[in-house]
């Protein structure tokens, strides 16, 4: 399996330079964080390797250490930026029948915590998923997050 995937919408957005600057509030060597243009709550981050792959097993070692370290690095600082009382979702859709929207693979941390509006339906936050992400939204709304985040994990932008 070679990880190389075509993306039947499009030019994918995750390989794409003006995206990864829009979004990007973290990286290391084989990763990128990124909020998600889609949040249906605040704080819903993306985690992309930053070679196209589709699914874990197309990772290399380095690449898949690199992205759990990152999960590790991450999480706990979004639960505690979030309020998100040491609740998350980490979700990853993976296949053709799993409701993924983008074929290069990203896992989705989302802190969760006991005011938000899915506290009583869980189920429907993965429907908000699925719907959110056929939405387009402006950037200009993820922008304060974003540079939020950039000043916490003290990320400057390289060119591209």
């Amino acid at each position: 399996m070679s990880g190389k995937v075509s993306n039947k919408r499009g030019k994918d957005p995750f390989c794409d330079p003006g995206n990864i600057m829009k979004q990007a509030y973290y990286e290391t060597k084989y990763t990128y964080v990124l909020y998600n243009l889609y949040p249906v709550i605040k704080g819903h981050t993306l985690i992309i390797p930053k070679r196209h792959v589709s699914d874990l097993e197309s990772l290399t070692r380095p690449e898949a250490v690199d992205m759990i370290d990152t999960i590790r690095y991450v999480t706990p600082k979004l639960l505690k930026i979030y309020k998100a009382d040491s609740s998350y979702n980490l979700v990853a859709q993976i296949g053709p029948y799993s409701g993924r929207s983008q074929e290069h693979l990203h896992i989705h941390i989302i802190p969760r915590n006991k005011y938000d509006m899915y506290r009583d339906y869980n189920d429907r936050l993965y429907e908000d998923l699925r719907k959110y992400e056929l939405k387009r939204i402006a950037i200009h709304k993820i922008e304060p997050e974003v540079e939020k985040l950039r000043k916490v994990f003290k990320y400057k932008l390289g060119p591209r």
